[in-house]
């Protein structure tokens, strides 16, 4: 389906990607660099401890006090861990939300067993779902109606068209007059 998408949209789809992933770019970069700076004191202050054979009650004064001003500094770095952590999670549910929304509601509302029956008229497009929906749509509300190899489609905006595949017709000279039919009632109108 992708293939019949326009041009503009395909490229707005890009851009959103793009966007994504700079966004979680420069999310990680910082969220990674709060964290080597953390690990990096705690290793600086292992390895002080270490040298020294010293602990903290014997350390020298001035150790003391450039331990103790870092480590104010280390808590304020693993506050902003929290931020940078909820940013990148947030950034990653919104965007598993955007791209697996069709799959996420056929796994809530299956397609099995249900009806679908597109029909035309003169006056326009009707969809209807067995039991649930009926949905007409004057041919002027049609955007396009293409006939491909594999479905013949009929846009009813820029986003959202309803397909019939081709195997569903009894022959392809059958899609091809359903095509035909349905071309012609929309040029009428």
């Amino acid at each position: 389906m992708w293939r019949y998408r326009a041009p503009d949209l395909k490229r707005r789809y890009w851009l959103a990607t793009l966007l994504f992933v700079v966004i979680f770019a420069a999310l990680f970069y910082g969220f990674s660099e709060n964290v080597r700076r953390v690990t990096d004191f705690l290793w600086d202050g292992y390895e002080l401890f270490q040298e020294s054979g010293q602990t903290d009650e014997t350390l020298p004064e001035w150790g003391r006090d450039i331990w103790l001003g870092n480590t104010d500094a280390m808590a304020g770095r693993l506050q902003h861990l929290n931020y940078w952590l909820t940013g990148l999670l947030l950034l990653v549910i919104f965007y598993l939300r955007w791209n697996y929304s069709l799959t996420l509601r056929a796994l809530f509302d299956p397609l099995d067993g249900r009806q679908f029956v597109l029909s035309v008229s003169a006056e326009g497009l009707l969809m209807e779902e067995a039991g649930r929906t009926r949905l007409f749509y004057f041919w002027p509300a049609v955007s396009r109606v293409i006939l491909d190899k594999e479905f013949l489609l009929f846009y009813v905006n820029r986003n959202a068209a309803y397909f019939i595949p081709l195997d569903r017709f009894a022959d392809h000279a059958a899609a091809a007059a359903f095509f035909q039919q349905a071309l012609q009632f929309k040029e009428q109108s």
